[in-house]
């Protein structure tokens, strides 16, 4: 095995599972793989000083990009390959309407319980920004979930 592959094999599952939370299960795939093919079109996997940081930042904006061009399609009544233990279906469509760096950085601490630092250094920016971006999602998710639960 060659060293694009194993570092493509090492990250895949994380990547995949972090793209799901951002586009959806059916345009997850499609993300890191035009992520993984304009990184190699370009020289190596293996040439990234820190490769992980590195595909975390270009999922996100890959994600971003797919997103602007539409919104995700999926449900919480579809299968859900994010999360063993699934969120109530209100919590998980109030995850699924925030902005794409909120719901990043929501996935990134709450789900797969990375520290505000790991954080900001998946998603390129400072752990200050991490915080404001959870503050904001956990006030638009109270407004969302108060509307349905009161």
């Amino acid at each position: 095995m060659n060293a694009d592959a194993d570092i493509y094999g090492k990250h895949r599952d994380d990547l995949i599972r972090y793209a799901t939370t951002l586009v959806g299960p059916d345009d997850a795939p499609d993300v890191l793989s035009t992520v993984v093919l304009r990184v190699l079109s370009k020289g190596s996997l293996s040439d990234l000083s820190e490769p992980r940081p590195y595909l975390f930042r270009a999922v996100l904006n890959e994600a971003r990009s797919t997103l602007r061009r539409r919104r995700p399609q999926w449900t919480s009544s579809e299968e859900d390959s994010v999360s063993e233990s699934r969120p109530d279906p209100e919590v998980l469509q109030a995850v699924l309407d925030l902005p794409a760096r909120q719901r990043a950085a929501t996935y990134l601490v709450y789900w797969e319980g990375f520290t505000m630092e790991e954080t900001a250094h998946l998603m390129g920016t400072r752990s200050g920004t991490v915080k404001r971006y959870l503050h904001l999602a956990r006030n638009r998710m109270r407004g969302a979930l108060d509307e349905h639960w009161y």
